[in-house]
């Protein structure tokens, strides 16, 4: 039985230097692949909200609101989260008759209905209909702390994401060099709920600062409230690239090596055949 990481009897032969130049090309190929990813990733990013403030700031369209490209954007990246759930998911899955509620690698699956939802979600508001949901069924007044929910709904986001990746954390430890992304992509989704909260409505900031100023400084916090919402897309899309590149590097029988039934909480039973 091998874990990951480690060598078959066979890996010697991995270690002729005559097969030295193969497996550095193969390595810089493999490396660049995901460096290329996140450039790429990164600078289309960049320039969406680069272009998004040039606009805005010569008096044209402010493409942050809800019918601005950075939403289409960052739609548009969700959906590409889903698509690369999808892909994990058909790479992991071996060809067996169980259910795949029953496997560990359904995780996948979740995942990427999650983020499909959460596409809707962005393109569609839905959280702030729930919002609005909630004032009717408890027959609530609109206040300044309870317009804050749909704020507080996408917190719930987060916390349910970081929850479904704890239970099914022993499908993720294969792909530990994943973990940074995800750290990195939660980090800025929970700041963008913090600002979110922040700029709800201008209530806060006047406390601190006269009327204008209030206003220029609420107008930019919200600017930066949707460019780190997409940069936190951005590391969720490089994670999970991350692990769709090392699911296929790595046997199905190094993750869960055959003499070990694993359960979907990425428990281990070991039993005797």
């Amino acid at each position: 039985m091998y874990s990951v990481g480690t060598h078959s009897p066979d890996a010697s032969e991995n270690l002729d230097p005559g097969n030295l130049p193969t497996r550095l090309v193969s390595n810089v190929q493999r490396y660049m692949t995901i460096r290329l990813a996140s450039f790429l990733v990164m600078f289309w990013n960049s320039l969406a909200v680069t272009v998004a403030l040039v606009i805005y700031n010569h008096g044209g369209k402010d493409h942050f609101g809800e019918s601005g490209f950075i939403t289409l954007l960052s739609t548009l990246q969700l959906l590409a989260i889903a698509l690369l759930a999808d892909k994990i998911l058909q790479a992991r899955k071996p060809e067996q008759k169980e259910p795949l509620w029953k496997q560990p690698y359904a995780v996948w699956r979740i995942i990427s209905f999650s983020f499909i939802f959460l596409a809707a979600d962005e393109y569609l508001s839905i959280h702030e209909v729930l919002d609005l949901l909630i004032h009717d069924i408890f027959d609530w007044q609109e206040t300044g702390l309870t317009d804050r929910i749909d704020d507080l709904i996408v917190g719930l986001y987060g916390i349910v994401g970081i929850g479904t990746l704890f239970i099914y954390r022993g499908e993720l430890k294969p792909y530990r060099k994943s973990f940074p992304l995800f750290t990195w992509g939660f980090a800025l989704l929970f700041c963008m709920v913090g600002l979110d909260t922040l700029t709800n409505e201008k209530d806060f900031l006047e406390l601190f600062f006269e009327h204008n100023l209030a206003d220029t400084i609420y107008i930019w916090l919200i600017h930066l409230e949707d460019s780190l919402k997409v940069f936190a897309e951005a590391f969720f899309i490089l994670a999970f690239y991350s692990i769709l590149q090392g699911v296929k590097r790595i046997p199905e029988q190094t993750i869960y090596p055959p003499k070990e039934k694993t359960s979907a909480l990425g428990y281990s039973k070991y039993f005797k055949h």
